[in-house]
């Protein structure tokens, strides 16, 4: 696989989707903390995650892909381990008829000497596919933990707004008595809060899955640490985390 073709950043600065000061700042966030550029590009804001796989695939000429709209067949994580998924942000989708062949969604498909690594690893072409960081974290989650796959609107019902104190706030308020002279010169009362917005509730579930992302790339970066140190053993971590012993 060649390795002298556009790399991510390249590729969204030509796009004029990225500017260099925001990119070089980028960088700088990667090599302090680690990770993997095109999600630290979302989380900084300064791309945002639909667009940067619109950007790869036209440019790359690379199929897309939406995990939650298109779901994988489920056998799909027999073709490559969970620890390549998570430290590198790639998700299997399946093999070609022979098994020669395995179509593979990655954050970033400019990695080729990733991609060569895993196919000298795994003895199979890869084909990759390009899918967005987010979607490839609820794919693991839900595909090798066993996680209930999430909702990708958040409606006011999701969240028990539709009962009694909700549809009674949207109503038309009942008339009130007069007020009593003496009452009329007490300070008002503070009223009740209306209740938030559609819009406000997507925005503040937006905020919570970022900031869960976040943190979800630290504690791999640290798990992926003490593994590499021989200080924590990736196989009953795993069964750990699954519920499979206690810890």
């Amino acid at each position: 696989m060649s390795d002298n073709r556009m790399r991510l950043g390249e590729i969204l600065v030509r796009a004029g989707l990225l500017d260099d000061t925001r990119l070089q700042a980028a960088l700088a966030e990667q090599k302090k903390w680690g990770g993997r550029l095109g999600r630290i590009l979302v989380d900084m804001g300064f791309v945002d995650e639909h667009t940067l796989v619109a950007a790869l695939s036209r440019n790359l000429d690379l199929a897309a892909v939406d995990l939650e709209a298109t779901p994988p067949p489920a056998d799909v994580v027999q073709h490559l381990a969970v620890q390549y998924c998570e430290r590198y942000g790639i998700f299997p989708l399946g093999t070609d008829s022979k098994g020669r062949v395995l179509k593979l969604a990655t954050t970033d498909p400019t990695n080729y000497e990733l991609l060569h690594t895993l196919e000298l690893k795994i003895g199979v072409r890869i084909e990759p596919v390009v899918a967005g960081a987010k979607d490839i974290d609820r794919a693991i989650r839900r595909y090798y933990y066993g996680e209930s796959p999430a909702t990708k609107t958040a409606l006011p019902a999701d969240f028990g707004l539709h009962e009694a104190n909700y549809t009674a706030a949207l109503q038309p308020s009942p008339a009130k008595p007069p007020v009593p002279p003496v009452a009329a010169a007490l300070p008002a009362p503070d009223l009740p809060r209306s209740p938030p917005t559609d819009a406000e509730l997507l925005e503040r579930v937006g905020r919570l899955e970022d900031l869960v992302s976040r943190q979800a790339r630290a504690l791999r970066a640290l798990v992926e640490m003490l593994v590499d140190a021989g200080q924590l053993d990736r196989a009953n971590y795993v069964k750990r985390v699954r519920g499979d012993e206690p810890p």
